[in-house]
């Protein structure tokens, strides 16, 4: 009788057992150019194949215009206290080209400490931006980037995440370490972008803004030309300066991201105008992986382009 009643019990805790299987969404932005270096648009998922460790996945592939989370993270102690000023000017640029109409921003101030001017869900960033100041004597990117993306992690995850950091491309005196920063933004599916400021020393060039607002029936935005063959050669040049660059180079390349350096006002809109042409001329490809296969996942993306080159993250 206690026999039978033992075996009953058992067959109800099996009957009840729910396994799980892991399930990862895993987002990677393509830029396609062509031969030529123009931009490739108009494609299908069926135009792509992306093996995800060597194994091809079934894909959704769909442009770029997913609303935009940015988070920036600006240095501000005393090696850049002649450079704030013109970043504190750019505060409508970054919306306008980088953000969007449908997209949101938050802002992080990085010195000894790290400091959290604005937030996703309040605040004005153009104000925000105006009241940097300078601070302690270090330059904390690596704390601040892990600061924004747990700040991105918490974004809707139909939103394109991006971290921008503005700074000199080094860190001093984070607690985190630099590997630790590109897996929490590849894991948390975060491009990250930096605009380099020059090194001590090199005096910051003064010149008028060229972007324009928009003319009367326009919804929006500003207007910039962009040399696209620029924007390749930088893309290029993240990925190659990776291996033993500063922590801007490494996480761009690991990212999909890119890195521009500037000295002059005009230099520092284009290079704003470039990454937004970055965040919104390519693809979103993505994909859900099952189960938990150790270690980290390398991605290789074609395209049926014939010459054409795709530049994607490397992996997760």
């Amino acid at each position: 009788m206690l026999l039978c009643a033992a075996l009953q019990l058992c067959a109800a805790l099996h009957a009840q057992t729910t396994f799980r299987v892991p399930v990862r969404l895993v987002t990677a932005p393509a830029l396609v150019f062509s031969s030529d270096g123009r931009l490739v648009s108009g494609l299908k998922a069926a135009d792509f194949r992306l093996y995800d460790n060597g194994r091809l996945q079934k894909i959704s592939a769909e442009p770029a215009t997913a609303p935009i989370s940015v988070a920036v993270a600006v240095q501000a102690n005393a090696d850049v206290r002649l450079y704030l000023p013109f970043i504190a000017r750019v505060g409508s640029t970054i919306e306008s080209l980088l953000v969007g109409e449908a997209g949101e921003s938050a802002l992080i101030a990085y010195h000894t400490e790290i400091a959290t001017l604005k937030p996703f869900a309040s605040g004005d960033f153009q104000k925000a931006l105006r009241t940097l100041a300078i601070g302690g004597p270090r330059a904390r990117s690596i704390d601040a980037g892990m600061r924004a993306i747990a700040m991105l992690r918490e974004r809707p995850p139909s939103q394109s995440r991006v971290l921008l950091l503005i700074g000199q491309p080094m860190d001093d005196g984070s607690e985190s370490k630099l590997d630790a920063l590109q897996e929490a933004a590849e894991q948390a599916n975060v491009m990250v972008c930096a605009l380099a400021l020059p090194e001590v020393g090199k005096a910051f060039v003064s010149d008028n803004f060229t972007l324009r607002g928009p003319e009367e029936g326009e919804h929006g935005g500003f207007k910039a030309g962009v040399d696209l063959l620029k924007l390749v050669t930088v893309l290029e040049r993240a990925d190659a300066s990776a291996a033993g660059g500063d922590p801007f180079h490494a996480l761009a390349a690991a990212t999909a991201g890119s890195v521009f350096r500037f000295r002059k006002q005009n230099e520092l809109e284009g290079a704003l105008a470039a990454i937004g042409v970055q965040l919104r001329s390519g693809y979103l490809l993505s994909y859900y992986v099952t189960g938990e296969e150790p270690g980290r996942h390398t991605i290789r993306v074609e395209v049926d382009v014939p010459g054409a080159k795709v530049r994607t993250r490397p992996g997760w």
